[in-house]
């Protein structure tokens, strides 16, 4: 986990506990969510750094005209 993750899970964990609210609750939940996509795109970019470049994800065909 990284430093701005475990910032984020606090803050939005000592807010819910300052307010129980369900709105207090669905912003927790987003924070939770925004942070794992942003984890797995920090994973993504790694893994594209490590590599040759873009020959280790495989191309999408484009999608074929109607």
């Amino acid at each position: 986990m990284h430093w701005w993750s475990q910032l984020a899970f606090d803050a939005a964990a000592e807010s819910q506990a300052a307010d129980p609210s369900p709105g207090n609750q669905m912003a927790a939940a987003q924070v939770h969510a925004l942070v794992s996509i942003a984890e797995a795109l920090h994973r993504v970019a790694a893994a594209l750094e490590e590599g040759d470049g873009p020959e280790i994800v495989p191309a999408l065909p484009a999608r074929p005209r109607k």
